[in-house]
């Protein structure tokens, strides 16, 4: 080492600062942490750092960092809430079942694949097995498993049968009838009302089938507008599809039963009251409906019915009071 003249005397020559080393002198060792002089250099965070220390023009990605540039240690993956990314489903919020307040939206709630329609022929095979299980697995799930096969053309083809068997049912409850008033009177005038029942009893049969497709229609058409009116979200072909799910069997089984004097009344009304939780369970899965809006649904017709029968029959027995009074007085 040389000596420096600058040097005070007694006291050994300092070494140079590696870290400043004045201009002339040899080069110093680079600073790589930039760091001031004294001070040890301080490890690089590599997750908030505004900067790359070894290339000042590069920046440093925080890997928590969302891709919206909002700060977020720990936050959820980008992806998160895409279906099949372990988020609530995209459609969860949407009208349905399955949820708090009936908020699914799709037949997946209930836990099986939507089923779609079916050609003619093999929609016909299948419509045994659904009507059986419509009436003894009651439910909103067993309509909503059930609809997305629902037609026209299996709509038309259910009222069309409905009101051939209560043709035939008709005739045979007809002749039944004749046949016994016939015996009770006996003779060629027994026998003249009894030709009467049965020719009469042909036109109330097509009387019959007209009712049964006008009240199809007349029914299924204020449930829809009341659903809706409840902000249901299904269609008239699906909730009329399901309503003929219950009905035809009742309908059949009732005309049956209705040959029987006493009991057939019976059955018939433990059957009607049967259909009114079959229908409401009905609109629950056509339109995606909680049980008690579809209940008012499907009672709101039946009281409107009833009041309007209760009116009529008042108005009948004021009449009827009116006309005996006048009849009365002199």
């Amino acid at each position: 080492m040389s000596w420096d003249p600058n040097q005070p005397q007694g006291q050994p020559p300092s070494e140079p600062n590696p870290y400043n080393q004045p201009q002339g002198q040899p080069p110093s060792e680079p600073n790589p942490y930039n760091q001031p002089q004294g001070q040890p250099p301080s490890e690089p965070n590599p997750y908030n750092q505004p900067s790359n220390p070894y290339n000042p023009q590069q920046q440093v990605q925080n890997p928590y960092e969302q891709a919206s540039g909002q700060p977020g240690y720990g936050g959820p993956p980008s992806g998160y809430g895409q279906p099949g990314y372990g988020g609530p489903p995209s459609g969860y919020g949407q009208p349905g079942y399955g949820a708090p307040g009936y908020e699914q939206p799709s037949s997946a709630a209930f836990g099986y694949a939507p089923q779609g329609p079916r050609p003619w022929g093999q929609a016909i095979q299948e419509l045994p097995g659904q009507y059986i299980k419509v009436l003894t697995k009651p439910g909103a799930a067993t309509f909503a498993e059930e609809q997305g096969k629902a037609t026209w053309g299996m709509i038309w083809t259910q009222l069309i049968g409905i009101g051939l068997v209560g043709t035939i049912i008709g005739f045979i409850g007809l002749a039944m009838g004749a046949a016994v008033m016939a015996s009770l009177g006996g003779g060629g005038a027994g026998s003249a009302y009894a030709m009467m029942g049965v020719l009469f009893g042909g036109t109330g049969s097509v009387y019959a089938i007209v009712t049964v497709i006008v009240g199809f229609f007349i029914t299924v058409g204020i449930q829809y507008l009341l659903a809706k009116a409840f902000k249901g979200n299904g269609s008239f072909v699906q909730q009329g599809y399901n309503y003929l799910l219950f009905y035809t069997p009742i309908a059949v089984i009732g005309y049956l039963l209705g040959l029987i004097p006493i009991l057939g009344g019976i059955a018939a009304f433990a059957l009607g009251i049967y259909s009114i939780v079959l229908n409401v369970y009905s609109i629950m899965a056509a339109h995606r409906l909680s049980g008690g809006k579809a209940t008012w649904v499907v009672l709101i017709p039946i009281i409107a019915a009833v009041l309007l029968v209760f009116l009529c029959a008042i108005l009948a027995v004021a009449l009827f009071a009116s006309i005996l009074h006048g009849a009365a007085t002199p």
